[in-house]
């Protein structure tokens, strides 16, 4: 009995041996699978990183090569420019030998327009004249261009041969018989112009021939206000009898 007692004994110590044995074993393989579960975690995270900065590096790539073309097409405009530059300059340089034929053509341009309406008959003087003052001023002027100025000029050129082709009336102020009065004119295109008072009391025309106007009393009345009418769109176009200059056999 005394052996059976010693081998039990030595069976159940081995046998509690063994299961630390085993316990040690699992604690250690659960704490080496903890460890694995943190270093794959570590390498997930670097791995996430790593992509980051990868995509990163692959957009900073691409931003630089766009800005890198952008830079090229900047470069290029910005010489084309240096040469336009350098084109207006030498542009400029010429105008001044340009302007010593430009400005005298455009100064016998502007009076001739003067000289013209002295000799035309004299609807919208103050307008007219004043228009042509402002040209001859607009020559001296260095902050305008010599392209302007011959801009300006020919469309007052074309305002005085449009009034050739055109009625118009408009109010104004006559001398009549030493007594300043109000009144009507008509102008039929560059042929004939016309007046009457208000009242139609006086009427009258420009004579070309003696250069002064011509009262005809209310003789002209009916046909001027008809005419104005016409000029005023407040009746449709009609036939109307007016005086005209003479025509001579050289006109």
């Amino acid at each position: 009995m005394k052996k059976i007692y010693i081998s039990y004994f030595l069976l159940v110590s081995f046998s509690i041996n063994s299961q630390e044995v085993v316990d040690e074993a699992i604690d250690t393989q659960v704490q080496a699978s903890n460890e694995s579960v943190e270093l794959q975690l570590q390498i997930n995270e670097l791995d996430d990183v790593s992509k980051k900065i990868y995509f990163e590096y692959k957009d900073t790539l691409n931003e630089y090569k766009s800005l890198k073309n952008f830079d090229d097409q900047l470069s290029k405009i910005i010489d084309e420019q240096i040469k336009e530059i350098a084109n207006i300059n030498e542009q400029i340089d010429s105008l001044d030998s340009i302007n010593i034929d430009i400005l005298p053509l455009l100064k016998r341009m502007v009076d001739s327009l003067e000289k013209f309406i002295s000799y035309d008959i004299p609807f919208l003087l103050d307008e007219r004249t004043s228009r042509v003052e402002q040209l001859d001023a607009l020559i001296d002027r260095a902050d305008i261009t010599t392209a302007e100025k011959f801009r300006k000029i020919f469309e007052a050129y074309q305002l005085e041969a449009d009034f050739g082709r055109t009625i118009e009336s408009y109010d104004g102020y006559l001398q009549i018989d030493g007594e300043e009065k109000a009144v009507q004119l008509f102008r039929l295109g560059r042929l004939g112009l016309f007046y009457r008072t208000l009242d139609g009391r006086d009427t009258g025309y420009w004579d070309v021939v003696n250069n002064t106007w011509l009262n005809q009393g209310s003789k002209l009345d009916s046909n001027i206000k008809a005419a104005i009418d016409v000029a005023n769109r407040q009746t449709p176009p009609n036939f109307i009898t007016l005086p005209l200059k003479p025509v001579s056999s050289n006109d």
